[in-house]
């Protein structure tokens, strides 16, 4: 099981492409809904955030503006809570919201 550590408490200055955010979703998601972060490569968005889980996976939640840029690479943490209700997912608190770091396939069949 991939380790969750709350965002607010995630010791790291940036957040990667392949993070996961873990929230408590209200409709159209489900209970707990999944967010990864993606390289956007678009001018004015170099990330952004798709749904990971549940019915929505696989469509784009949000493009990041550039202002969200860690200085060595990736999405600077500080931003990203200073930002939550206003660019990413108001109707769950960002001190409820929980970081991973990514997930591991499983083999389905065992050979």
């Amino acid at each position: 099981m991939a380790k969750k550590i709350k965002l607010v408490d995630f010791k790291g200055d940036a957040i990667y492409r392949g993070n996961i955010l873990r929230v408590c979703g209200k409709y159209p998601y489900e209970e707990f809904v999944d967010f990864m972060f993606f390289e956007a490569k678009l001018t004015g968005s170099t990330y952004g955030l798709m749904v990971a889980s549940g019915y929505k996976a696989g469509l784009i939640l949000v493009y990041l503006p550039n202002e969200c840029l860690a200085e060595d690479g990736g999405i600077d943490k500080a931003w990203l809570v200073r930002n939550w209700s206003n660019w990413i997912y108001p109707d769950c608190d960002v001190s409820d919201v929980y970081w991973i770091e990514m997930y591991n396939a499983d083999a389905i069949v065992k050979a």
